[in-house]
């Protein structure tokens, strides 16, 4: 009898611990209206309340900037409402906590007509202050800060500047009616970030185990109400595997805009990912950092050269992307020097102004080039691609610049409609192959040969390599079919 009394005991002990292992759980939120509000209510917080209702959660409310930065010193052990960029290091469930609303650029139709992302080029932008939408907007440009949405409003009004950029919901509609906008960001996912340890990990399973229960009940619809269908839980399937890709290329971030991806890997991932439905894919912005940042054991970096020491470290995919290599290019006509066959004699001899920026590291083979020519015939050029290919377009400072085809190819006809031109520098390797590179997991290992697999499928169809060709710039089709041909098809 004392044995079963002894085993009861035990049994209630071990329960109240699993359901309530920690003393105090510390959450890091900033105030959204209905979702957080200070006095301990809305959407997220009741939430939250009721995946933890044995734990004693303790409310820090601040700005999204102080409670990122807090979370990093170890402050918290949740944080709500969170971007998986903004906190690249935090350990992450399945199950996410909403979808945030479009980032768009708001502005006045009376002094722009934006249309395109790349209508922001060179623009006074503003921006909350907190909000890092800078790294989402690849075209160069100025920061204005405003304190208020009232005061942004005031500014774009007045003409101090040329868009605000912000959540599509922080937007009152009284001010929707006077303003137009350009799509920078789709709806995106966002999540509780925990903290990457085992009480973190712990309470980010509580989380996954709990959701799934909440939303077969009725109970997450009945806590969303009206915003239930913006969350896209009803055809949420956790289930699937999830991928987070990460890329510094903005346009991956887009493949579900308005304002589609325009790069080369936009388009290839839009066909590959056609193929393999059974995965959920996240993109990601990575860090602007040499560091190969993780997001989880089911990370992946959507574009990798191959070396050998990240050969030892990741799974490493076949070659998917084609990147010639780089070129000179010019509005004028190069048709007449074709026989010259160096960098230098073509520049001495057409008389043209090489456009570089200080700023820009190419392969050693170019380099050695640009040191034999005539010093007096470079010119300063602006380092951001966007904004140099404008400056070649005017012909003014300069009138050639080294590039890649694959940015011409993107980028010149948001421009110009001016033909370009392009004289082969007749480099030792004539492209570059790009790679999808995971972390070694379970998991990744039956992506990798997933994707493989659709790869080896797609690789031999018009399609891709008409798509790869549209990026190749005004290269021959004979000369690109033969560099197709070794780059992707031989790896088979």
């Amino acid at each position: 009898m004392r044995l079963v009394k002894y085993l009861l005991l035990l049994f209630v002990f071990s329960y109240v611990f699993i359901n309530s292992a920690f003393a105090t759980v510390k959450v890091g939120v900033t105030h959204w209206v209905d979702y957080t509000n200070p006095d301990e209510t809305g959407v997220y917080i009741e939430l939250l309340k009721e995946v933890y209702a044995d734990e004693q959660l303790e409310f820090d409310f601040s700005t999204y900037k102080r409670i990122t930065n807090l979370f990093e010193q170890k402050q918290y052990d949740i944080v709500v409402g969170v971007a998986k960029e903004d906190i690249p290091l935090a350990y992450y469930p399945n199950w996410y906590l909403d979808y945030d609303y479009p980032i768009n650029a708001y502005f006045v139709d009376s002094a722009h007509k934006f249309n395109k992302l790349s209508d922001l080029n060179n623009k006074v932008l503003s921006w909350l202050d907190g909000y890092n939408f800078d790294k989402f907007i690849e075209y160069p440009h100025d920061y204005y800060p405003a304190s208020t949405i009232e005061n942004a409003v005031a500014l774009l009004l007045n003409k101090r500047i040329d868009a605000f950029v912000d959540f599509d919901y922080n937007i009152p509609k009284e001010y929707k009616s006077k303003l137009n906008y350009v799509e920078v960001v789709p709806a995106r996912p966002i999540y509780l970030a925990f903290s990457n340890n085992e009480k973190g990990k712990a309470l980010a399973r509580r989380f996954d185990q709990t959701m799934p229960k909440l939303k077969s009940s009725g109970r997450l619809q009945a806590l969303y109400k009206s915003d239930y269908e913006n969350t896209r839980f009803a055809e949420f399937d956790a289930n699937k595997t999830k991928i987070v890709l990460s890329s510094n290329d903005e346009s991956l971030l887009r493949l579900n805009s308005v304002t589609e991806g325009k790069s080369l890997d936009a388009q290839l991932y839009k066909l590959i990912l056609a193929e393999m439905r059974d995965y959920r894919i996240e993109f990601v912005k990575a860090p602007d950092t040499n560091v190969e940042v993780q997001f989880g054991i089911s990370h992946c970096f959507a574009n990798k050269i191959n070396t050998p020491e990240r050969a030892s470290r990741y799974l490493i995919s076949k070659p998917f992307s084609l990147y010639l290599a780089p070129r000179l290019y010019s509005p004028n006509n190069l048709a007449q020097f074709k026989h010259i066959k160096n960098l230098d004699e073509l520049v001495s001899q057409s008389g043209l102004r090489l456009g570089l920026s200080k700023f820009r590291i190419f392969s050693e083979d170019i380099m050695s080039l640009l040191e034999e020519v005539d010093k007096t015939k470079i010119k300063p050029a602006p380092t951001n691609i966007f904004s140099r290919l404008q400056q070649l377009a005017k012909l003014q400072e300069f009138d050639a610049s080294i590039e890649y085809p694959s940015d011409v190819a993107t980028y010149w006809h948001d421009i110009t409609d001016a033909d370009i031109h392009s004289f082969d520098l007749k480099l030792k390797t004539s492209f570059t192959v790009g790679h999808l590179m995971c972390e070694r997991s379970e998991e990744n290992i039956k992506f990798m040969q997933n994707f493989n697999n659709t790869l080896s499928k797609l690789i031999q169809s018009d399609e891709y390599k008409a798509l790869i060709y549209h990026f190749a710039a005004d290269l021959p089709a004979e000369q690109f079919n033969k560099i197709y041909q070794q780059a992707l098809l031989d790896e088979e």
